[in-house]
């Protein structure tokens, strides 16, 4: 398991962020909604790794076929539409059962 440094510290191992990818969406859309490019930017500007959209993409899905997110479609401005994303009360209640879960694994170590 590989970590990347930076001058605050270690950041999250790589394997973990893979693990962890649909909760970190979810987390990313607890105060609005997104689309996948901004989600990814938003990550990478908390420390994250940068996720690729062969991850990003997938794990979005699944997050919608779970009845995690919903989706809606916005016009472009001069581009192509995007996806926008947004959590739903089954997501958050998945998110915070999440948080909770890590809460207990952080008192084991």
């Amino acid at each position: 398991m590989t970590s990347q440094v930076t001058a605050s510290g270690p950041l999250i191992p790589a394997g973990w962020q893979r693990a962890m990818l649909g909760f970190l969406l979810l987390a990313e859309l607890e105060d609005a909604p997104a689309h996948g490019y901004a989600l990814a930017r938003n990550l990478e500007a908390r420390g994250f790794s940068p996720v690729k959209g062969a991850s990003l993409y997938p794990a979005l899905g699944k997050l919608e076929a779970e009845g995690l997110v919903s989706t809606s479609w916005e016009e472009g401005r001069g581009g192509p539409g995007r996806k926008v994303y947004e959590i739903s009360a089954s997501g958050r209640v998945a998110l915070g059962d999440y948080r909770g879960a890590l809460a207990r694994l952080a008192t084991l170590l």
